[in-house]
């Protein structure tokens, strides 16, 4: 004798939020290998730099506003190798930040009311962590992404590119000039934490078939914006 289910509004509820983790989990995993947009139709790493990495540090900025306080920048901006054969290209990892803590609605709104352009896809954390965190990811159609972290001690924001086509050697990521903190963050009163100096930290900058390379020279020219 076979049994059937009752579809209660509580089974129907708890499939549903399911199938909805599913579906973030796959795109966020979709958004790292590459988006949806294919690889040659993305924008240009050189664009991505140009355009949406200041749009990307000026929410951090915005965030740091909503208390008037000081933005702290925990690591530097970098560029790694990826890809392989006709899709090898670069992907840009943005400013690390933490700015002082708001309420995690407050934060939320912030988020909503000044993230940037095209942005496709925004994710909020349903619950708090068993540490008090939450997050808020948000990604664009060629796999951008950002996120924002509510901690008990302040909102930390990072930010990556998707592996993005070039028109430049595919063999130097120190080649690329990248925003400094100044151009990044105008207006904004920041420190830089000793976390930040390539000298003591060296970020990893990787080649094509290589392994982690620190190449703290070309990091302090990025940030020079020289």
């Amino acid at each position: 004798m076979s049994m059937t289910k009752k579809w209660t509004p509580a089974r129907v509820g708890a499939w549903c939020v399911a199938v909805v983790a599913v579906l973030v989990v796959c795109r966020m995993a979709l958004m790292w290998f590459g988006g949806i947009v294919p690889f040659r139709d993305r924008q240009p790493l050189e664009t991505y730099v140009d355009e949406k990495l200041p749009e990307i540090s000026r929410m951090a900025g915005q965030v740091a506003a909503e208390t008037g306080g000081e933005l702290t920048v925990m690591g530097l901006p970098y560029v790694q190798a990826c890809g392989i054969d006709n899709t090898q290209g670069y992907r840009v990892f943005g400013y690390s930040t933490v700015a002082p803590q708001i309420s995690f609605d407050r934060l939320e709104e912030a988020v909503r009311a000044h993230r940037r352009d095209g942005v496709s896809g925004l994710w909020v954390q349903n619950d708090f962590r068993e540490d008090g965190s939450r997050r808020i990811y948000f990604t664009d159609n060629d796999g951008n992404s950002a996120e924002f972290k509510y901690t008990e001690t302040g909102i930390e924001m990072s930010s990556y590119s998707s592996c993005l086509p070039t028109s430049h050697a595919l063999n130097d990521p120190g080649q690329f000039v990248l925003p400094s903190v100044e151009e990044a963050f105008p207006g904004v009163h920041v420190t830089v934490s000793d976390n930040a100096d390539p000298d003591l930290h060296p970020v990893p900058t990787l080649t094509l078939g290589a392994q982690a390379d620190p190449q703290s020279d070309a990091q302090s020219g990025a940030q020079s914006g020289s």
